[in-house]
């Protein structure tokens, strides 16, 4: 089955904000239905964290959306709700997601 592929399409930057959050990513994909999407969408974060995901990496359209709204929600509850505006690090970690969110999403929606 062809897959539908787009590019990555954003500079994905490794923080500690960053590499604790995608690390989170993984550890709750659990519940990600089928199995071979999730497997998927693990793997694309591991590689995401090991760097061999650029800007201009091929990557499936649906495991893109997966990570947006791993990256919106962690945005929400990071920077847009206000929760850990006295966290400077939570609260400019949540703020880059939420940045990175949005150009994804652009991104997405113009492919």
């Amino acid at each position: 089955m062809a897959h539908n592929q787009i590019t990555f399409g954003i500079i994905f930057r490794k923080t500690s904000y960053a590499i604790s959050e995608v690390s989170n990513f993984i550890e709750c994909a659990d519940g990600i239905e089928p199995v071979s999407h999730k497997n998927a969408y693990v793997k694309f974060l591991e590689d995401l964290l090991d760097g061999s995901i650029t800007k201009s990496t091929l990557v499936d359209r649906d495991i893109l959306e997966e990570f947006w709204q791993d990256l919106n929600n962690r945005a929400d509850i990071d920077y847009r709700e206000g929760h850990w505006d006295d966290d400077y690090d939570v609260y400019w970690g949540g703020y880059s997601f939420d940045q990175r969110a949005k150009k994804l999403r652009a991104h997405l929606d113009k492919k």
